[in-house]
């Protein structure tokens, strides 16, 4: 059973990704995939109108976000948290290292699928049948199929026990 007090922060990071997956899909312009509109340019300016509009998104929070496109949160645990290999796409750090939201593209349902049993090998279990844990993290992960180029992506929503 969740912890009280865990339950605004797996809200927090479980939108924001569906967010971001949702704007790809409705076309605003100014945003990378976005088929009616522009990619932003190649001046580069793309991953930072993607960075503003998460953190202001989750402005009003009190949370302090850290958004990135392409790479890892520079605070999230890669020791203690083992992720599937592949492409990394979105990610988050909220309020300096509490929780972290991670989506990683695949090549195939198998890389996808490894996701529960590199995090069961690192030591983490899964009694809820939801989510994974350990003394100093939950962990949520969901896989599935991308509709647009086949490729596979796993998302991982992360968060610090308390």
């Amino acid at each position: 059973m969740l912890k009280k007090n865990l339950r605004p922060w797996m809200l927090a990071i479980g939108v924001i990704p569906l967010a971001l997956t949702l704007t790809g899909c409705f076309g605003i312009p100014g945003l990378p995939n976005n088929p009616n509109g522009s990619d932003g340019g190649s001046d580069g300016g793309t991953d930072e109108v993607d960075e503003e509009l998460v953190e202001d998104m989750v402005e009003g929070s009190g949370s302090d976000v850290d958004f990135e496109s392409g790479s890892l949160p520079a605070d999230f645990p890669v020791d203690d948290v083992p992720l599937v290999e592949g492409e990394i796409g979105h990610s988050m750090s909220i309020s300096n290292g509490a929780a972290w939201t991670v989506t990683i593209f695949t090549a195939d349902e198998a890389t996808a699928n490894s996701a529960a049993g590199l995090l069961e090998q690192a030591g983490f279990s899964n009694e809820s049948g939801i989510f994974w844990e350990t003394a100093e993290y939950m962990v949520v992960i969901v896989a599935t199929a991308e509709d647009d180029d086949g490729r596979w992506y796993v998302h991982y929503q992360v968060q610090v026990q308390q």
